[in-house]
């Protein structure tokens, strides 16, 4: 019953929507708007699944070793923003594209070094903050709306790092990593069924 319920929820999760247009709340007040930054965050399925797949592979990667590399999201994040708000790069296309290749990668789980997991990082931070903000303008957000953004976009990356740290640390067993590694096995999948969505309604 539970499996019959959950592929109606993917399939209307995966159903193209636009992606720009985000409501960030101006003139409603710094609260509501650093929570619209929140919300533009989490409602948005492609960098959902991206926070999901970079906080996994961070987690079974090295043990506790985010603090090594979280300085390059943050990095990421700047040039992203900056990316998005000069409409460079096409939104949720390429960032579904980063997720399958995240993907990849952890569900091969390799020994990667500090320098390109750093770099790694950086890029997704990159794409993820590309996504949010594309298609606005400077003006367009207030200011507690980016820091809004800032902050889902960390919590997002913390959360799902922790989680399968904390998971690897409890049960130490193989299976655990991997159950993690198929986890982003499933996440690519589900990008490629949002690509082939994507692109069919732009037909």
């Amino acid at each position: 019953m539970r499996r019959a319920l959950t592929l109606p929820s993917v399939v209307c999760a995966l159903h193209p929507t636009a992606a720009l247009g985000h409501d960030f709340g101006s003139g409603k007040g710094a609260y509501e708007d650093f929570l619209s930054g929140n919300q533009a965050v989490f409602a948005d399925l492609p960098i959902v699944l991206g926070l999901i797949a970079t906080g996994i592979l961070v987690g079974i990667w090295k043990s506790h070793r985010l603090p090594k590399v979280w300085l390059f999201f943050i990095g990421g994040i700047v040039v992203g923003a900056a990316l998005g708000l000069w409409g460079i790069l096409p939104p949720t296309p390429a960032t579904y594209v980063a997720v399958c290749l995240v993907g990849l990668v952890g569900a091969a789980s390799p020994d990667l070094p500090l320098v390109t997991m750093r770099i790694i990082l950086g890029l997704m931070g990159m794409m993820l903050a590309n996504a949010v903000l594309s298609g606005h303008a400077v003006g367009e957000v207030p200011p507690f709306a980016y820091l809004g953004i800032a902050f889902a976009l960390n919590l997002g990356l913390a959360m799902s790092a922790v989680v399968v740290t904390s998971s690897l640390d409890r049960f130490q067993f193989g299976w655990v990593n991997v159950t993690w590694r198929a986890l982003m096995s499933w996440l690519v999948a589900i990008s490629i069924m949002a690509i082939v969505l994507t692109l069919k309604s732009t037909q």
